[in-house]
């Protein structure tokens, strides 16, 4: 009974002793840490302004100027640590003279990942840390020879300010009056035989020729666009044939979707091809453009046609006096005629499409001239082959192997009333739709 009456102090006792050694522990623990709120500071940009710079003497037209401008201002802006840079979409000219000009400017901004962020009113940020699409229209001063002032900014969501009528590629399309090429024809090279489909590849038929006369992309094995013609009136395929130091080009052809071939040499003493467009214009009338001897930036090119629906093939000569590389060529019918060599560079003035007109079948041509707006001037630069409905043309300008305005893939479009002895500016073409609003 004693031991009992003992035992009972002890282990109320011991539980005191663990209640305060608990508390004890707790009490040394640290206490959670409460995340340090973020400050964001907020800056009026206005108060930046106005902003002075000297352009360079080459900086003439207002969309280069404010680049150079906007340039610099955002350099600064990066040099703060507001920012880690910038990059420029694209500068438009929306009013104004050489004195005082508005121009759009469409940019992305990158943030720095720091404590403190700085909000200059632009927008939020992507998950990446860039704030995309931002537009300013900024006003800008001239103050004397090359110095201008940046006295005023607006900001505005409208991506397409100032830019002309943009077309998707497909609105282009169905404009231009040009067809959807059909799914149903097709070529395959299996087995190293060429074949053709009419009916989408449920029924095949054998191209009677050797692969190695074929004019292949040495790449991925197909057939070079503008060698071959696949439709249910006709079908051909521009064959090539060397012997000794000459090419020998011929054209393997049928009228009745791959039941009878006809082989026609084209010509037996040609140097080896670069390039070739080949293309008919009628059951009967058909051309292929051959370029070659091709010595730095400079070639031959020749002309061939037929009026017998692939039968024979004559020479109908070249472009007097144009020896540049042809980048397109091509006829809307038997007398109307394109032909395209890329950009013409005149000293100290911007790059210009060199393009080409013939009314009389290829005998005669002369040189188009492509109004390419003062903002774009320097953009656009190669023209492609013209489309047709009557006398009503519409002509697409790309910008070249080297260009990347907007991405590089916008086009220039133009338009033609006249069979395309004269062209007008009629808007942009956007197959990727960078210019959409977002």
């Amino acid at each position: 009974m004693k031991k009992m009456k003992l035992r009972f102090p002890l282990i109320i006792l011991l539980c005191v002793v663990i209640i305060i050694a608990f508390e004890m522990l707790n009490n040394d623990k640290e206490e959670p840490i409460t995340p340090k709120p973020i400050e964001v500071k907020k800056v009026n940009i206005d108060s930046k302004l106005p902003y002075t710079v000297q352009v360079q003497e080459d900086d003439q037209t207002p969309d280069i100027i404010a680049y150079r401008i906007m340039f610099d201002f955002m350099k600064g802006l990066e040099n703060e640590g507001a920012t880690d840079g910038a990059s420029f979409i694209r500068f438009t000219k929306l009013s104004g003279d050489e004195n005082s000009f508005v121009v759009a400017v469409v940019f992305n901004v990158y943030i720095p990942e720091k404590e403190q962020l700085i909000d200059y009113g632009w927008g939020e940020a992507q998950d990446n840390g860039v704030i995309p699409n931002i537009v300013w229209k900024i006003t800008i001063d001239k103050v004397e020879n090359l110095t201008y002032t940046l006295s005023k900014i607006e900001r505005t969501d409208d991506t397409q300010i100032g830019l002309p009528p943009v077309d998707s590629l497909e609105e282009y399309r169905l404009k231009a009056g040009i067809e959807e090429p059909s799914g149903n024809f097709h070529y395959e090279i299996k087995d190293e035989t060429l074949r053709v489909s009419y009916d989408n590849g449920q029924n095949w038929k054998v191209v009677p020729t050797e692969i190695d006369d074929l004019i292949l992309d040495g790449y991925n094995s197909n057939l070079v666009d503008g060698t071959y013609v696949i439709t249910p009136k006709k079908t051909a395929f521009v064959l090539e044939e060397y012997a000794g130091y000459d090419s020998k080009i011929r054209v393997l052809i049928s009228s009745d979707q791959g039941e009878s071939w006809n082989d026609v040499l084209v010509s037996n003493e040609l140097p080896a091809p670069r390039l070739l467009k080949l293309g008919f214009t009628s059951e009967k009338d058909g051309y292929l453009i051959f370029t070659g001897d091709k010595t730095m930036s400079s070639e031959a090119h020749i002309i061939f046609k037929t009026n017998d629906g692939g039968e024979s093939w004559y020479d109908v000569g070249s472009v007097d006096g144009t020896y540049r590389l042809v980048t397109d060529g091509g006829f809307i019918d038997d007398q109307l005629g394109f032909m395209s060599f890329g950009a013409l560079r005149y000293e100290s003035q911007p790059p210009v499409p060199d393009f080409y007109r013939t009314g009389d079948g290829g005998l005669n041509w002369e040189r188009v001239e492509v109004p390419i707006p003062e903002e774009y001037l320097g953009y656009f630069t190669v023209a492609e082959i013209p489309t047709f409905q009557g006398t009503e043309g519409t002509l697409l300008v790309n910008q070249g192997p080297e260009g990347d305005y907007l991405g590089g893939k916008v086009l220039a479009k133009f338009s033609s009333q006249d069979q395309g002895n004269t062209w007008s500016f009629a808007g942009l073409v956007d197959p990727d739709g960078v210019l959409r609003p977002r």
